[in-house]
């Protein structure tokens, strides 16, 4: 029975991953194609995922698999556990390190061609660009964590 999540997980990866390839997703790509040549095909895929999101959010929360957003529990406010800078409920730390890790992914994904998501595509197609994206994004998550977030911790302290 406990292995029922993890081959459910892998079809539905398996699932999603072709889907994606297939449809030639990318989020990066298609806020790009609606500014400069006002195409609106990827950007639809962007709507449908966060409106599929959305969705499923309301239907789990229905049925109470979700009891709410993490930092608006009972308690008030409250950081996601886990993080480098948990101890702490003042959610400024939070927005300043999600600006600087968006900016920071948005800017090279932008460099790169393509959102995290498109370059696991073709991660897995055998591109050796993506590929290298992906390892740095995973090295990068890495540095962020340990050197950038203490830093940010510290400073605002």
């Amino acid at each position: 029975m406990e292995y029922l999540h993890v081959i459910g997980t892998f079809v539905f990866g398996l699932l999603l991953g072709f889907l994606f390839q297939r449809a030639r997703m990318c989020f990066v790509g298609g806020m790009r194609d609606l500014y400069l040549i006002k195409d609106t095909y990827l950007i639809k895929g962007l709507l449908g995922f966060f409106i599929g999101a959305l969705i499923g959010y309301i239907i789990f929360s229905v049925i109470g698999l979700i009891s709410g957003v993490p930092w608006f529990l009972s308690k008030g406010l409250l950081p996601i556990s886990g993080d480098p800078i948990s101890k702490s409920p003042n959610v400024l730390y939070h927005l300043i390190l999600a600006l600087i890790g968006g900016f920071g992914v948005g800017f090279l994904s932008v460099i790169q061609g393509g959102c995290p998501l498109r370059n696991y595509v073709m991660a897995a197609e055998g591109n050796k660009t993506a590929i290298a994206y992906v390892i740095g994004l995973m090295v990068g998550a890495v540095i962020f964590h340990k050197v950038v977030a203490p830093i940010v911790k510290s400073i605002l302290t």
